[in-house]
């Protein structure tokens, strides 16, 4: 794990410069433009996973993702209902879901699909009760290691050294170097690229599945309610 502070010490050690010719903030500034470079690679960076819940409202179909957990939520890729009698909720498309639940047939029940669109998780049908829901997806990234220089960068340990070697790249830029700048421009593409391949390389224990498809919203609601009423 590298501290914004080790990374900067790095890039100082390999240049040689001190403060008055290569100032900190400069550093941070070079840093930060790496990481988002390298962030902005893949929406489902597996450091970026987290986990929340909230309880729905009676009656309510937004709730912003804003409000979810510590405010950090991107975007959500699964939602549970975790009552005794919960399911795992599907999504939809926004523009499907106001075409079947609209008007009169806009009935509070227990959520079965969710929705996201700007920045808004809609809830279909609209909840009649209070439900707890477990929510899965990816945060968005922090960046206070950028002037809190003692913390560590908010990235796997694989994507440090790639950080400094960007930083390395635009300090030799600003010397008008260009032999050296591209040469650790170069070393930032290839580590990226050989850590991005291995941080998302699938685990061999999850299954793959091919040509799912996806569930007829009205059709599986049916048949999920069939069970829920059965024997009573």
């Amino acid at each position: 794990m590298s501290t914004t502070n080790e990374l900067i010490t790095l890039v100082r050690d390999i240049v040689d410069l001190q403060e008055n010719d290569l100032p900190t903030s400069l550093l941070q500034t070079y840093l930060r433009d790496g990481y988002d470079r390298t962030i902005n690679l893949e929406r489902s960076w597996p450091f970026l996973e987290t986990t929340y819940t909230f309880n729905t409202v009676a009656g309510q179909r937004e709730y912003a993702l804003s409000s979810i957990g510590s405010g950090d939520l991107r975007e959500a890729t699964s939602m549970v209902d975790t009552s005794t009698a919960g399911n795992r909720l599907r999504v939809i498309a926004t523009d499907e879901a106001e075409s079947i639940w609209v008007g009169g047939l806009d009935t509070p029940s227990r959520p079965m699909f969710f929705a996201e669109w700007n920045g808004i998780i809609s809830l279909y049908p609209k909840p009649d009760s209070i439900y707890p829901i477990k929510v899965r997806g990816y945060r968005k990234p922090t960046y206070t290691w950028v002037t809190n220089n003692t913390l560590t960068v908010d990235c796997d340990d694989r994507l440090h050294t790639a950080l400094a070697y960007y930083a390395l790249s635009k300090t030799y830029e600003r010397q008008e170097d260009a032999e050296m700048a591209n040469v650790y421009k170069n070393s930032f593409a290839e580590a990226i690229t050989i850590a991005r391949k291995e941080i998302m390389r699938a685990p061999t224990h999850r299954p793959t599945i091919l040509s799912r498809g996806v569930a007829y919203p009205s059709y599986n609601r049916w048949l999920q309610q069939i069970g829920r009423t059965l024997g009573q």
